[in-house]
């Protein structure tokens, strides 16, 4: 993939998407803003400038570009960030064909991990490259206030917390913390700590989402679920929430959110991290 490429990737990502809604596969998405869009293209560019070994494209003659690939590496952990073939040339190989390309990225790591959506295809895909499935759910729909705690440990955070992120990442096996330093440049993303005695933990999000969490424990997590629901203004939405976030799910019942089942984590060499929440392109 070349930087050039990626404004007709984006092209054949909302394709795919369009195509997936239309079929009912999730929930209609709200238009994106000028901004959105520009901070999707940044981002875009980070895998090929940060990742460039792990980002590809299928090209088929005249057509041009059909799909993209784009995946990470951290250390001895690789991710698939996003797999996404044009409708029209889908179930035709191409989609394995970008998987065992972005794969070699993921040579000598110890863990590998993919978010899928819920087709079949797909997640039928990730099962036969040795990945085990866990099916995973999204957390949405306006929180009822009265159920949030009056009084929540925590405070707001920023780049002066990195040190923190990366010591909670180091002790769930993960290791997020310049991707966390990367979204934090954009200005409609907030950091939440938790930082009290043994008791750590942030929190990513923006009005849009939650986009990732980490914690040294479920009670901490649970607390920074809260947190984020009594700060947002609107509905709540966090994907990729696997049977290892029951505690996710406890604070969801509570709070009255809706969980949507669909989709998978695939993972191999080690459990889904539990006192965390995926991002969907930087685990």
């Amino acid at each position: 993939m070349r930087l050039d490429d990626v404004g007709a990737a984006m092209a054949v990502i909302e394709a795919a998407d369009a195509a997936a809604e239309a079929q009912g596969a999730h929930p209609p998405r709200p238009p994106i803003s000028p901004a959105q869009e520009e901070a999707r293209r940044t981002a875009h560019a980070r895998f090929i400038e940060h990742d460039g070994p792990g980002a590809w494209v299928a090209v088929a003659g005249q057509q041009g570009l059909v799909g993209v690939a784009e995946s990470i590496r951290r250390v001895d952990f690789w991710g698939l960030s996003m797999l996404f073939v044009h409708p029209d040339f889908q179930s035709q190989g191409v989609g394995r064909a970008l998987l065992e390309a972005a794969s070699g990225y993921a040579e000598g790591t110890e863990v590998r991990m993919i978010q899928s959506s819920p087709d079949p295809r797909a997640m039928r895909l990730y099962a036969l490259a040795g990945l085990s499935m866990h099916p995973a759910a999204a957390l949405g729909g306006e929180p009822d206030r009265r159920a949030i705690p009056p009084s929540l440990e925590g405070r707001a955070g920023g780049e002066e917390d990195l040190e923190l992120v990366a010591e909670v990442e180091a002790a769930i096996g993960r290791s997020r913390t310049e991707d966390v330093a990367f979204v934090l440049g954009d200005e409609r993303h907030r950091l939440d700590v938790v930082d009290k005695g043994g008791a750590r933990g942030w929190m990513l999000w923006s009005p849009q989402r939650l986009l990732m969490l980490g914690a040294t424990d479920e009670t901490t997590a649970a607390t920074l679920l809260w947190r984020y629901l009594g700060e947002l203004e609107g509905a709540a939405l966090a994907y990729g929430l696997t049977s290892a976030q029951n505690w996710a799910f406890t604070v969801a019942h509570a709070a009255r959110l809706t969980l949507r089942v669909g989709g998978a984590m695939f993972v191999d060499g080690m459990a889904p991290p539990s006192p965390w929440i995926p991002s969907g392109w930087y685990f």
